[in-house]
């Protein structure tokens, strides 16, 4: 037993060794590398299936709503007012944020308890604003005159503060009181 030559065998053996752990720990490491780009892939398709969904849902809507706007579609968009509200209020309870779910149950609510018209504006945009957030911009820094002005001739100074204020000023201002609590889903808004 002498005449082993450990100082050679441990010589060849150590890097060895060395050289099979690191083949192992690389091949375990490509499988979780794998693992988690088909984890990430399946992420990305099924946020493009969701994003897709909301477009569909909300597309009719923002379309209805922007030809009552636009004073020569209206007459056309009216009668399509009510189904494609419907459809919405279907749908955005399953899809819609829930910034988006509470911007659109406030306004519609609204709608039956006769809203000052600056009150309208302003639910209108404060819902056509969470849905810009919801499918495209969540970081937005729009607020409210962007949703709206761009569609309206001469903004007066009303519009431009019922759009601004806070809400729950605006309705203090207009002496209205709102048939809904006033909160905010998310806190940052």
């Amino acid at each position: 037993m002498d005449d082993i030559p450990w100082g050679q065998i441990l010589a060849v053996g150590i890097p060895a060794l060395v050289s099979v752990i690191s083949a192992v720990w690389a091949t375990r490491s490509a499988r979780r590398a794998q693992t988690a780009e088909h984890e990430a892939q399946r992420l990305r398709a099924l946020e493009d299936r969701v994003a897709q969904k909301k477009y569909d849902l909300y597309l009719p809507f923002l379309q209805t709503l922007g030809d009552l706007l636009t004073p020569s579609r209206k007459a056309e968009a009216e009668p399509k007012l009510e189904s494609a509200m419907a459809d919405f209020q279907t749908m955005v309870t399953a899809w819609g944020s829930d910034d988006v779910v509470e911007a659109f149950y406030r306004y519609r609510v609204s709608s039956s308890a006769n809203p000052p018209p600056m009150v309208t504006i302003r639910l209108m945009s404060d819902l056509l604003l969470e849905i810009r957030r919801d499918i495209a911009s969540p970081d937005t820094k729009l607020d409210g005159m962007h949703m709206i002005a761009m569609r309206i001739n001469g903004i007066s100074e009303e519009l431009t503060r019922a759009l601004k204020v806070p809400l729950e000023q605006l309705f203090r201002e207009q002496e209205w009181t709102p048939p809904f609590e006033l909160r905010s889903v998310t806190g940052s808004r």
